[in-house]
């Protein structure tokens, strides 16, 4: 059996001492398959525990669509695939969201420098000016 993931990261650095820096990792096909959840004794995940430790970490996942494209959408956008009308890998998500409505904007918008690596947004669909 082959496990295949793909990461989603999202890197926020805050310019002033007052605001906390944000790391989003989100990985695609997971699931339970780490070791500080304690569930697969198989899975050895030292970098992925030692970050857990130090952060806050979520025992239950849910996703708003069993597909990529729409899961990802209403993840950066906080809108279910039902408001969005995004329901499959071949829709472009960008017509119905708008730069305003991403968390990256968010955080933009609170002053914050925006990264990211790997899939974040379906890769079919990029839009360049949600980040930096």
């Amino acid at each position: 059996m082959r496990l295949i993931l793909a990461l989603l990261l999202l890197v926020v650095t805050a310019p002033a001492a007052d605001k906390p820096n944000v790391l989003f990792i989100a990985i695609d096909d997971l699931n339970h398959w780490v070791g500080y959840l304690g569930r697969n004794k198989q899975s050895i995940t030292p970098n992925i525990d030692k970050l857990a430790a130090r952060g806050v970490r979520f025992t239950h996942s849910y996703c708003a669509a069993p597909v990529c494209n729409p899961s990802r959408a209403a993840l950066m956008s906080g809108m279910r695939p039902g408001r969005t009308g995004v329901y499959d890998n071949n829709q472009d998500w960008r017509p119905v969201i708008s730069e305003e409505q991403t968390l990256t904007h968010a955080f933009r918008q609170g002053g914050y420098f925006v990264c990211g690596a790997g899939k974040i947004y379906h890769e079919s669909y990029k839009r360049l000016e949600d980040w930096g």
